[in-house]
C-alpha cells in the first residue's frame, strides 16, 4: 500500500506547474550548450555592459577628485616636520634638509642626515646650527631621527613624549634596513614552490593520506591526553581544573576522531578518485608552465595601482581644512572634513573594487588556459592560451568580472565597516557587552560564512565564464546546478584543494622566512643594526605567503578547473560513451566512473 502511495505522490509531483523551475525541489538545472562537446565556445558577445559604465564611471571620479586637490593639496605636509622656529624641513632653504633631530622639548633642528655613533660630539648637519653638536646617535625613521637603541633611556622618553613614536616607525625602519634579505625570501619562496609542484605530482596520495592520519593522530593524541590529565596524570599541562571536563572533552575528541575514520572509510573510493584530479592538476602546472607569470603580471598590475592611490589619497587627505599642530610637535594633524572625507572613501572602494577585479582576472585566465589545457586532448587548439584568455578577461568577459569583484567588494565593504563599528564600541565607556556588541558578533560572522559562499560561487562562475561566455549571472546560475548535480565528487575534490592550496602556503611560506629569520639574527651586517626581528620576520611571512598563495590558487585553480571540465565533458558525451577529452593521467578517474 505504501509503495502505491509513495508512486501517486511521484506522478501528483510530475504532474504539477510551477511558476519557476527553481521551485520544484527536484529541479537539477538547465542543459548545458551542446557545442561544448568540443571545447570553450568561441563565438561570444560582451557581457554585463552596466558594470563597465559603472567601473569607468568610479575611475572618472577618481581621476577628477585627484586633478580637483592637485593644486590645493600638498602631501608634503603630512610627512614633511616643522623645527623649533615653526620652519618646514624639506621646503624652501631647507629643501636639502628634510629630517628633524630633537635636542630638547624647545629645541629640535632640520638636519641633512641623521647623525649615528660616530657623529656623536660632533657638528650637527643641520641648517643655520653651526654651534650645535650631536649629543646622541640616532637612526632614521621617516622623517625622525630616533634614539638608537644604546642610548640613554631619557632621550627616548623625551622624543616619545614629544613625538607620539609608535612600533611602526621603528619597525619601518627594520624593514628599510633588511630589505634585500626581503627581496632574496621573494626568490627563495619562488624556489619552494617549483619543488612542491615537482612533490605533488611524485606522490600526491601520500601526501593526500598523511595528511589524513596525522588529523586522526592529532585528534586521538588531544582525546588520549584530556584523558590521562582527568585521571591525575601531566598535572603540570593542565589547562582545565576540573577532572569530569577534561573526560567530556576526552570523548568528544575520541568521537570525532572515530565519526571522522568511518567518514574517510565510507569515502576511500572517492578520495583516491580526488587524488587523480590533483595529480592532473600537477600535470597541468608542469605542462602550461607559462601560466606562472600570470600571478606575477597581476601583483605587478596591483602595485601599481597600490602606488597611485597611496599617491594621491595623501594628496587628497592632505586637502582637509581642519590642520592642527602642537607648539613642541615637529608634525601637523589633519582631521578631514566632509568634501575630503567622501573623496576617501570613494578611494577606500574603488581600491578594494580593484584587488577583487584583479584577483577575477587571475582566476579567470588561470581558468580559462587550464579549460584551454583539458580540451587539448581532443584537438582543441592551444596555442597563446595566455594571451587569448587575457584579451576575453578585458573584452567579452570584462563586464562580468566586474560584476562577480564588485559583489565581493560590497562584502568586504560591510565587513570592514563592521569591524570598524566593534571596533570602536570595544573601545567605548560601555563596551561590546550589551545587545548592540551581540548584533555586531553576529553579524560580523554571518558576512564572513557570506563571503566565503560568494568566493566559491565566483570561482565556478568564472570557470563557467571561460567555457560559454555567458554574464556573470548566467554562469553562476550554472556552475551553481553543475555542482548540486555533482555534490558529493565536487565537495571532496574542491576540500582536497583547498587543503593542498594552504598547506602548501604555510609550507612554503615557513621554510622561506625560516631561512631568512637566521640570516638577520646571525649575521653581523644585520643583527647590530636592527631594532628588533620581529618586523622583517612578519615581512618575510607576508611576502613568501602571498607568493606561496598566488602559486598554490594556480594549482587550487587547476584542481576545480579541471573537474568542472570532465564533469561537463562527461554531459556532454554521456550518450557516446563518456567524456571524450580526458588527459591521461585522469584516464583512470574517468574509468572507475563508467
Amino acid at each position: 500500500m505504501s509503495n502505491k502511495v509513495l508512486l501517486a505522490d511521484y506522478n501528483n509531483h510530475g504532474n504539477q506547474q510551477f511558476e519557476y523551475p527553481e521551485q520544484d525541489i527536484y529541479y537539477t538545472g538547465r542543459k548545458l550548450n551542446q557545442d561544448l562537446k568540443h571545447g570553450p565556445l568561441e563565438q561570444r558577445g560582451c557581457q554585463d555592459i552596466l558594470c563597465v559604465i559603472l567601473y569607468l564611471s568610479v575611475w572618472a571620479l577618481m581621476i577628477f577628485c585627484a586633478i580637483n586637490s592637485w593644486e590645493a593639496g600638498d602631501a608634503s605636509k603630512i610627512y614633511l616636520p616643522y623645527d623649533s622656529q615653526q620652519r618646514q624641513c624639506g621646503r624652501g632653504d631647507l629643501k636639502s634638509y628634510s629630517n628633524i633631530y630633537i635636542i630638547s622639548q624647545t629645541e629640535s633642528y632640520c638636519v641633512s642626515e641623521c647623525p649615528g655613533e660616530s657623529g656623536v660630539g660632533k657638528e650637527l648637519p643641520c641648517y643655520q646650527c653651526s654651534a650645535q653638536t650631536a649629543p646622541y646617535a640616532s637612526a632614521q625613521l621617516l622623517t625622525l631621527c630616533f634614539p638608537t637603541l644604546k642610548v640613554d633611556e631619557k632621550y627616548k622618553e623625551l622624543i616619545t613624549n614629544i613625538v607620539d613614536i609608535s612600533g611602526f616607525q621603528r619597525h619601518y625602519a627594520d624593514i628599510e634596513e633588511t630589505w634585500p634579505i626581503i627581496l632574496a625570501c621573494a626568490g627563495i619562496a619562488f624556489f619552494m614552490a617549483i619543488i612542491l609542484t615537482f612533490l605533488i605530482r611524485l606522490a600526491a596520495g601520500c601526501i593526500v593520506w598523511g595528511m589524513i592520519l596525522i588529523y586522526l593522530l592529532i585528534l586521538g593524541s588531544i582525546g588520549t591526553v584530556a584523558f590521562l590529565q582527568s585521571k591525575g596524570h601531566y598535572q603540570e599541562y593542565r589547562v582545565l581544573d576540573d577532572a569530569q571536563q577534561l573526560e567530556i572533552i576526552a570523548y568528544v575528541f575520541w568521537s570525532i576522531g572515530l565519526l571522522s575514520l568511518l567518514i574517510i572509510l565510507c569515502l576511500a573510493k572517492k578520495i583516491s578518485q580526488a587524488i587523480q584530479v590533483l595529480k592532473t592538476a600537477a600535470d597541468f602546472t608542469r605542462e602550461e608552465w607559462q601560466a606562472l607569470f600570470v600571478p606575477v603580471v597581476i601583483l605587478i598590475l596591483v602595485l601599481a595601482f597600490f602606488a597611485y592611490w597611496i599617491i594621491f589619497s595623501a594628496i587628497i587627505y592632505s586637502t582637509s581644512s581642519d590642520i592642527s599642530k602642537s607648539q613642541y610637535s615637529p608634525y601637523v594633524e589633519l582631521q578631514w572634513d566632509a568634501k575630503t572625507g567622501w573623496q576617501l572613501c570613494l578611494y577606500f572602494f574603488a581600491l578594494i573594487w580593484n584587488v577583487c577585479f584583479s584577483l577575477a582576472l587571475c582566476q579567470f585566465v588561470i581558468s580559462s588556459c587550464c579549460c584551454f589545457w583539458y580540451y587539448s586532448h581532443q584537438g582543441y587548439p592551444l596555442s597563446s592560451s595566455i594571451l587569448k584568455s587575457f584579451c576575453r578577461g578585458f573584452t567579452t568577459n570584462f563586464g562580468s568580472l566586474l560584476f562577480g569583484s564588485l559583489i565581493l567588494a560590497i562584502v568586504w565593504t560591510i565587513k570592514f565597516v563592521l569591524e570598524f563599528l566593534h571596533k570602536q564600541l570595544k573601545q567605548s565607556v560601555q563596551g561590546d557587552n550589551n545587545a548592540i556588541g551581540y548584533a555586531l558578533r553576529c553579524a560580523k560572522y554571518y558576512v564572513s560564512c557570506f563571503e566565503k559562499f560568494i568566493r566559491f560561487l565566483n570561482q565556478n562562475a568564472y570557470t563557467m565564464m571561460a567555457l560559454t561566455g555567458q554574464s556573470f549571472c548566467n554562469s553562476a546560475y550554472d556552475a551553481f546546478y553543475l555542482i548540486l548535480r555533482n555534490a558529493t565528487r565536487v565537495a571532496i575534490t574542491h576540500g582536497l584543494g583547498e587543503l593542498f592550496e594552504f598547506l602548501g602556503a604555510v609550507f612554503i611560506s615557513a621554510s622561506s622566512s625560516f631561512i631568512c629569520y637566521l640570516i638577520i639574527t646571525k649575521a653581523e651586517a644585520y643583527k647590530n643594526n636592527i631594532f628588533n626581528p620581529v618586523a622583517p620576520t612578519l615581512a618575510f611571512i607576508l611576502v613568501s605567503y602571498m607568493i606561496g598563495k598566488m602559486f598554490m590558487n594556480l594549482y587550487g585553480m587547476g584542481v576545480d578547473t579541471l573537474l568542472l571540465c570532465f564533469i561537463v565533458d562527461t554531459e556532454m558525451n554521456k550518450n557516446e560513451g563518456g567524456a571524450k577529452s580526458v588527459p591521461h593521467s585522469l584516464k583512470q578517474y574517468a574509468s572507475e566512473l563508467n
